[in-house]
C-alpha cells in the first residue's frame, strides 16, 4: 500500500470516527457500565459519552441495570429511538432521576416517557434542550408518570403559550417544588396562566428567564397568591422595565423570595 493510501485511510477514519462518535461504543457499553455505576448500584453516570442510539437501546437491555434510581444521560445523542427502548425496558422500573440534556429526543422522546409503564416513580426529570414543543407537552400532562415529580427541566426547548397554557392547567404536578422553563417562548400568555394556576402549591423555584415576557406577565406572577412556598422566581433577560422593578421591591419587602429580573 503507497503512503498517499495509508494516508487517504488514516483521514477516512479519522472522519468516520468524528461523523460517528458511538461506533464501537455501544459493544462495550457493559464495561462503561461496570466503571461508571456506584458501589450501591442505585446510581449510573454516562454523562457526555456519546453512546448514541445503539447505545442507548443495549443498555435498556441490561439486567445489571436493574437496581439504579438515578441516570444521568446527558450529551449523548440517543434520540427518539434510544428512549424509547429505554422507556420500555423493565430493567428501569425503579428509577426515581432521570437526566437526558441535549439528547435531540424531540417531542416523540417525551411521547415515549409519558407512555412508559416502567418510568412511573421519577421525581426529577431534565429534558432540557431537546427541542420538545407543544405537541407533547399535553401527552405529559395527561399521563400518570408524574404525580410523584418534584423537578422538572423544559428550559431550552420550543414551548410557547399554548403549551404553557396546557403545563398550567396540569393537575397531576402538584408535588413539583422546582419548575424550570427559561428560554422558550412563553410570552405573557403563558405567564400569566402560570400566574392564575393554582396547580402548584409546593413550588419553590420558578424560572421563566428569556421567555419574551413583558411587564403584564411579570408583574403578575410577582403578585400571584398561588405560591405560597415560593422562594425563587426567576425572570431575567425579559423585555421588563419600572413596573415590574416595582412590583419586585414590594414583593421582597413583604415575603421571602428573591425575585431575579435583570
Amino acid at each position: 500500500m503507497s503512503a498517499f493510501q495509508l494516508k487517504f485511510y488514516a483521514v477516512f477514519l479519522l472522519v468516520f470516527l468524528t461523523a460517528f462518535p458511538s461506533f464501537g461504543l455501544a459493544e462495550d457499553i457493559s464495561a462503561l457500565v461496570a466503571k461508571r455505576l456506584s458501589r450501591d448500584g442505585k446510581t449510573l453516570d454516562l454523562s457526555g459519552l456519546k453512546i448514541g442510539t445503539s447505545g442507548a437501546k443495549q443498555l435498556a437491555g441490561m439486567e445489571s441495570i436493574a437496581g439504579i434510581t438515578t441516570l444521568y444521560l446527558q450529551g449523548n445523542k440517543i434520540k427518539y429511538r434510544g428512549i424509547k427502548a429505554l422507556a420500555k425496558s423493565p430493567n428501569l422500573a425503579g428509577l426515581k432521576h432521570l437526566d437526558l440534556w441535549g439528547n435531540m429526543l424531540g417531542d416523540l422522546g417525551l411521547k415515549a416517557i409519558s407512555e412508559s409503564p416502567y418510568l412511573v416513580q421519577l421525581e426529577s426529570l431534565k429534558l432540557w434542550k431537546n427541542e420538545i414543543s407543544d405537541d407533547s407537552i399535553g401527552l405529559m400532562v395527561a399521563s400518570k408518570n408524574f404525580t410523584n415529580l418534584k423537578t422538572l427541566m423544559l428550559n431550552d426547548n420550543l414551548i410557547s403559550p399554548e403549551g404553557a397554557e396546557i403545563l398550567a392547567s396540569a393537575d397531576g404536578l402538584t408535588q413539583l417544588t422546582t419548575l424550570n422553563l427559561f428560554r422558550n417562548e412563553i410570552g405573557d400568555e403563558g405567564a400569566l396562566a402560570f400566574a392564575n394556576s393554582q396547580n402548584f402549591p409546593n413550588l419553590e423555584s420558578l424560572y421563566m428567564g428569556q421567555n419574551n415576557i413583558t411587564d403584564q406577565g411579570a408583574v403578575a406572577l410577582i403578585e400571584s397568591q398561588y405560591f405560597p412556598q415560593l422562594k425563587v422566581l426567576d425572570l431575567a433577560l425579559n423585555p421588563l422595565s419600572e413596573a415590574t422593578t416595582m412590583a419586585a421591591f414590594k414583593a421582597n419587602r413583604k415575603r421571602k423570595v428573591q425575585i431575579i429580573y435583570r
